[in-house]
């Protein structure tokens, strides 16, 4: 036993908030890693939340993950930290998941869009609207999925915008996409392109629903936005998109969720097929020279850290 151990459990859990690779040391922390997601999970929301609100949607999710990591769930089986916790498998054994699934890098799926005229010149728009409920006091990545249907056509003139109130008030980021940016997608395939920092500041509640808009100028609608993604790929390097041959690398059921905790109509992706599960080979695409050979280690977009 090391001296780490010995440790009050307080203060293994605060050591575990600054330091999350403690979680790897041994099954123990392992353990207590999932009881620090659920602590967590419940200052967020109320557990009638997680028993009806979004119940059937995370036992789902979280079974999609088990080709990978069974064992690591079973690690979690009932034991001293989860003794007041009464909660069904899939969700009592996964708290660390569900958390960050919901609130430390939540994907966004459901998109509305829509497609006009902009001026007698027949400029067109594409605009596509998502919001998107994030943790106040903290700075996300704004990265834009999009899929490039065929390899004919462009994108246009990429803007984002995300307010802070529904009228388009309260802005929280404003930018203008690098318009070099559609000369390095120009093969079908999947694009994740970096469109800047949603920077919420703190607040009475620790949850905002944020409203995300994209507008793409002049685009030939051979694409569509798949995901509105908070992960930080790369903190180390500055990149403007990376790109995956392959049109389906997501998760059916992390979409169904998404779609499920923001009061859209799930039923739009049930013909999705299921995204691949094999490692997907990514290309970056970085600002500066200098970190063009760097290795990304980056093969799966759709889960978590087990």
């Amino acid at each position: 036993m090391s001296i780490l151990d010995k440790l009050p459990v307080e203060i293994q859990l605060r050591l575990l908030e600054s330091h999350p690779q403690l979680a790897f040391v041994n099954t123990r922390w392992y353990r207590l890693n999932n009881k620090l997601g659920r602590d967590r999970c419940l200052r967020m929301k109320p557990e009638i939340y997680y028993r009806q609100t979004i119940e059937e949607s995370i036992c789902r999710y979280i079974k999609t993950l088990d080709h990978s990591r069974l064992a690591a769930r079973l690690i979690n089986v009932p034991h001293q930290y989860a003794e007041d916790d009464t909660f069904q498998c899939y969700i009592s054994d996964s708290w660390h998941i569900i958390y960050s699934v919901l609130f430390q890098n939540p994907k966004f799926f459901a998109m509305d869009s829509a497609g006009r005229k902009m001026n007698a010149a027949q400029d067109t728009i594409s605009e596509f609207y998502c919001p998107m409920e994030l943790v106040t006091g903290r700075d996300y990545p704004c990265n834009l999925w999009f899929t490039k249907l065929s390899s004919s056509g462009r994108f246009g003139a990429i803007r984002v915008a995300v307010y802070g109130q529904p009228d388009g008030s309260e802005p929280l980021l404003q930018r203008d996409l690098p318009l070099s940016l559609p000369d390095w997608c120009e093969s079908k395939g999947t694009y994740c392109i970096y469109g800047g920092e949603i920077k919420l500041p703190s607040s009475g509640n620790d949850l905002k629903v944020v409203h995300m808009g994209v507008s793409i100028v002049n685009g030939d609608g051979n694409f569509e936005l798949q995901a509105v993604d908070t992960k930080r790929y790369q903190p180390q390097a500055s990149w403007l998109l990376f790109k995956t041959h392959l049109t389906n690398i997501f998760n059916v059921s992390e979409k169904r969720l998404s779609a499920d905790r923001m009061r859209w109509d799930e039923k739009q992706f049930a013909n999705d097929m299921e995204g691949t599960q094999e490692e997907v080979e990514f290309e970056f695409l970085y600002r500066f020279p200098k970190d063009q050979s760097m290795t990304h280690n980056l093969s799966n977009v759709k889960y978590p850290s087990l």
